[in-house]
C-alpha cells in the first residue's frame, strides 16, 4: 500500500475523500434510518460479545480500520454516506451471523 510514502499523490486524494465522507456523515440527521440501523447493529454486536471475549468485535474494528486506511488508495471512495453506512452495516451483520453460528 502507498500509505507509507508521503510523496504518493493518492495520499492527498485519500485524505480529501475521507474528509468529504466525514462531512457527509456529519450532515445526516441523528434519526437517519441507516445511521440508526448501524448504531443498533453495533449495539447488538457489543451485547452479544459480553458473554465472551470480544474477538468478533475486534475483527469488525480491524476490518473498518483497514477499509479506512485503503480508502482512496486500494479502495475507491464511496459514492455517498448511505453507501458507506450500507457497507458498515453489511460487515456488522456478517460478524453477528458468524458469531451466532459459533455459539
Amino acid at each position: 500500500m502507498a500509505q507509507g510514502n508521503v510523496d504518493d499523490p493518492r495520499l492527498e486524494a485519500s485524505q480529501k475523500a475521507l474528509f468529504d465522507l466525514a462531512d457527509q456523515l456529519r450532515q445526516l440527521p441523528m434519526d437517519h434510518a441507516s445511521l440508526k440501523a448501524l448504531f443498533n447493529e453495533e449495539s447488538e454486536l457489543a451485547n452479544l460479545l459480553r458473554a465472551q471475549a470480544g474477538e468478533p468485535e475486534y475483527r469488525f474494528h480491524e476490518a473498518k480500520e483497514a477499509f479506512l486506511q485503503a480508502y482512496g488508495f486500494d479502495r475507491a471512495p464511496c459514492a455517498s454516506a448511505d453507501q458507506f453506512l450500507a457497507l458498515m452495516r453489511d460487515w456488522v451483520d456478517e460478524t453477528i451471523s458468524e458469531y451466532r453460528l459459533r455459539v
